[in-house]
């Protein structure tokens, strides 16, 4: 039995060394994996990267100068705006076809004889997307605020009897502040002019001057002339002392 046993064990011992080479040798043969190859880059492919489409830039229009236009303010007249602005104002009455200079109202536009307005220069437009189109508002030019000459409010408010001494008188009306009329004036192109004294017209107050003779008050001026001051169709002004233009009538 021992002997039987001690021939065995070499045929163990090559039967375990060849199934070994035999691993070995097929382990070896199957090589290593093969890598997955990584997708190609953008820049690899040889075509451009897309870009924003650029587009082109609107360059804005040019300024057109057009004429000056002044908004009536209350207690404003034609004589004052006219002078404000350093035209005559029969060029004024007859651009803006006026045909009573007495009736004008708050809110109405004039145009201003030989003055030209510009526009305020306006911003570029940005370029408009591709889905449309877009209105962009350009800003309106500022038009210039007239403020009246002399205290505001205070108008001529009629003259009544005009040629007749015994009837003719001039209505003043204050719809403003309280204001002193001394120093104040009321004349024609003729060359008469009345002086006002001393008054205080407060709001709401009017005051009349009779060209006849008779005794002053608070509220009845009288110039006492010999004869009649006013024509009919004549422009008669007022003006602060000052001198400036304060409101003009023209006698009906």
């Amino acid at each position: 039995m021992r002997s039987t046993g001690t021939s065995l064990r070499p045929a163990i011992l090559l039967i375990l060394l060849s199934a070994t080479a035999g691993l070995l040798l097929l382990l070896l043969g199957r090589g290593p994996l093969p890598e997955r190859a990584a997708p190609p880059s953008p820049s690899a492919t040889g075509e451009p990267s897309p870009t924003a489409t650029s587009l082109p830039t609107i360059p804005p229009p040019s300024p057109t100068p057009g004429p000056l236009l002044h908004t009536v303010q209350a207690g404003e007249t034609l004589a004052g705006i006219a002078a404000a602005y350093g035209v005559p104002l029969a060029e004024l009455i007859a651009v803006n076809h006026i045909q009573d200079p007495n009736l004008i109202r708050v809110g109405q536009v004039l145009v201003i004889p030989g003055a030209w307005a510009t526009p305020a220069p306006t911003a570029s437009l940005p370029p408009s997307p591709p889905s449309g189109p877009t209105s962009t508002p350009f800003p309106r030019p500022t038009l210039p605020v007239l403020a009246a000459s002399g205290p505001p409010g205070v108008e001529i408010a009629g003259v009544l009897g005009a040629g007749d001494l015994a009837r003719e008188r001039v209505r003043l009306r204050n719809r403003g502040e309280v204001v002193s009329l001394e120093g104040w004036s009321l004349s024609d192109a003729g060359g008469d002019r009345y002086t006002f004294p001393r008054l205080v017209l407060f709001p709401g107050g009017e005051v009349t001057l009779h060209s006849g003779s008779g005794a002053s008050g608070p509220t009845q001026l009288y110039w006492n002339r010999a004869a009649p001051a006013w024509q009919s169709g004549e422009l008669l002004t007022l003006r602060d002392a000052d001198g400036a233009v304060v409101d003009t009538y023209v006698v009906p």
